[in-house]
């Protein structure tokens, strides 16, 4: 029996050990909403910097629904090792060690419930759910997924995605201008943006193409307790300038 464990021991130590935690949710899909036919599952959540001190961070979730199954193959590995619940828990297997070897959270809250209800219920279909091992950089609830972009050095996922982007300049080749009106912006890739248009200050250089016929448009006028923005946008006057770092208005 000691041998035994020290085996499954060391199948996880070897694989676990000083490589990136990737987690994912909602591994058993859900509908976006009621009216909405598209499932969302196998979500990411990426904790990204929204300024340059690093501090303030937002929560940006990349899922899989069924238009992005179409234009990715995507297949189960049988290559890893799998356990069922019934078997971690023989072995002392806690929920927290899931979670920290990259377990899906649908699959780590699972095995907690199976875990609390062990003594007072004995529920076949649970304790026969099954955890993937996966090594990167296949993860996912069955391996299924791939990292392209990763080696040994990486000791999480803030390193690949800054690594990558190290690597690989972002640089855009599409532009959202607004093309109805002739303007010259300037020298490329400046251009004319929606918000420009009648806001009060002359953007093209070549006429004020952009101020012009603004009475034909329809002004919406705000509330006492609002702030309007240059867009016509009404904004809880609490909201305005209250964090430079989350704009509320969207101009």
């Amino acid at each position: 029996m000691y041998h035994t464990r020290y085996l499954f021991n060391f199948i996880f130590l070897n694989l676990i050990v000083a490589t990136p935690q990737i987690n994912l949710h909602y591994t058993d899909w859900v509908s976006e909403s009621k009216n909405h036919p598209v499932l969302q599952h196998d979500c990411l959540h990426v904790a990204a910097s929204i300024d340059e001190t690093n501090v303030n961070r937002e929560i940006i979730s990349y899922c899989m629904n069924d238009d992005w199954l179409l234009k990715f193959h995507i297949e189960s590995n049988d290559v890893f090792p799998k356990f069922t619940f019934a078997e971690l828990a023989k072995r002392n297997i806690t929920s927290q060690q899931l979670y920290l070897w990259s377990a899906p959270i649908d699959v780590a809250e699972r095995y907690e419930f199976y875990l609390n209800q062990l003594s007072t219920l004995n529920d076949i279909f649970l304790e026969t759910q099954v955890f993937y091992n996966c090594t990167l950089p296949r993860f996912g609830s069955m391996c299924q997924y791939e990292i392209t972009y990763y080696n040994r050095n990486h000791l999480s996922l803030d390193d690949i995605i800054h690594d990558y982007y190290r690597t690989y300049e972002y640089n855009p080749n599409n532009f959202t201008c607004y093309t109805h009106l002739q303007c010259n912006r300037g020298p490329f890739p400046a251009c004319l943006d929606w918000s420009e248009i009648c806001n009060g200050q002359v953007d093209c250089l070549d006429g004020e193409f952009d101020e012009e016929h603004c009475w034909q448009l329809e002004i919406n006028e705000c509330n006492d307790n609002e702030y309007r923005c240059t867009n016509g946008q009404c904004i809880p006057q609490s909201f305005f300038r209250d964090d430079r770092n989350t704009p509320d208005c969207l101009d």
